[in-house]
């Protein structure tokens, strides 16, 4: 970093958990940025391999990476913590088993300031680490310039634009002036990023893949439980309210229907291959009433606005037992 122009441009916020084998590779495509006026912020989420020793080595070598050492508290939390202390004029996401193009952070940044733009979207590819290969997302709006309304709605859409923390430049005001953190939920993201776009004044979107996002089996998106199908639900009753709150509701309204049918269909999905791993379908409709009657009740006229900004869920879906065990407590009252 010029010492000549300490504060940095961008804060770069890493949460890491237990991520050794593909830390070196992310790390290393941060070291390698051609924008060099940036802080690292590192936020070990209390691994327990050898993270925090990769961390460190990388933080001796390179000045400008900043370490948060905490007790495990998820990923919302360390997004916070390294919000807290950030300096940059703009704030940058990136998950710690993906790595980034050594221009990621100079294209985001120079296509903000010439454009007045609040954030800054690019494009990202899927990388396959046993294969080493990389497959652009497909399905992406078209680059350019859009008023906060227009690209809200294609992000509620969850089509042409994604809610993804990680592949957006987001300036440093839309966090702190509208005192906007992280929720403690899975699917944070969905919860989070309809709200820095609604205070947005543009936004731009660039079609060009500067991130990587590796796709793993441990990672969120390719792994299910029952605490993130009904946080996954709950995130539509996070827009809900978010807009509620703004008196927007009815602008959005239709967006947020097209969208909930896919919460829908998505949840049943998620729902059958946790009942489908316990080898048990008893309570399946239940499972898959009480989601729907969720996904309902955050788009109908009854809702009530939850002052929390988290709304309560009004029915869950239930885990289901898994028959091995039944199977096991049966041969041992037999004996």
């Amino acid at each position: 970093m010029n010492k000549k122009n300490s504060h940095p441009l961008i804060s770069l916020i890493i949460p890491v958990y237990n991520v050794q084998d593909y830390l070196y590779k992310a790390l290393n495509s941060v070291v390698c940025q051609t924008l060099k006026n940036i802080e690292v912020i590192i936020v070990n989420d209390g691994s327990t391999d050898n993270s925090l020793e990769i961390i460190e080595q990388f933080a001796k070598q390179n000045p400008h990476f900043k370490i948060i050492n905490q007790k495990n508290a998820g990923l919302s939390a360390a997004r916070n913590a390294g919000l807290k202390i950030s300096k940059g004029d703009y704030i940058a996401f990136m998950d710690s088993d993906d790595f980034i193009e050594p221009d990621f952070l100079e294209c985001l940044y120079n296509a903000a300031v010439k454009n007045k733009a609040d954030i800054v979207y690019c494009n990202f590819n899927f990388y396959y680490p046993k294969s080493d290969f990389r497959l652009y997302m497909p399905f992406t709006c078209m680059p350019g310039v859009y008023s906060n309304s227009k690209a809200l709605k294609k992000l509620i859409m969850d089509l042409g634009m994604h809610y993804f923390a990680w592949n957006k430049l987001c300036k440093r005001e839309l966090f702190f002036d509208n005192d906007i953190r992280f929720y403690d939920m899975y699917f944070e993201d969905i919860a989070t990023s309809p709200r820095l776009f609604y205070h947005a004044n543009k936004i731009v979107v660039l079609g060009k893949a500067l991130y990587n996002y590796t796709n793993r089996n441990g990672s969120i998106l390719n792994s299910t439980n029952i605490k993130k199908i009904n946080d996954f639900i709950r995130s539509l009753g996070v827009m809900r309210n978010f807009f509620e709150g703004h008196h927007d509701y009815k602008k959005y309204k239709r967006r947020l229907w097209i969208y909930a049918q896919r919460v829908k269909l998505t949840s049943y999905y998620y729902t059958f291959q946790l009942h489908m791993d316990a080898m048990n379908f008893d309570g399946f409709m239940d499972n898959i009433s009480a989601a729907n009657k969720s996904i309902d009740y955050f788009l109908s006229n009854n809702y009530k606005y939850s002052e929390s900004g988290i709304p309560e869920l009004p029915y869950f879906v239930k885990k289901p037992l898994k028959r091995i065990k039944i199977k096991e407590k049966k041969s041992k009252n037999t004996e």
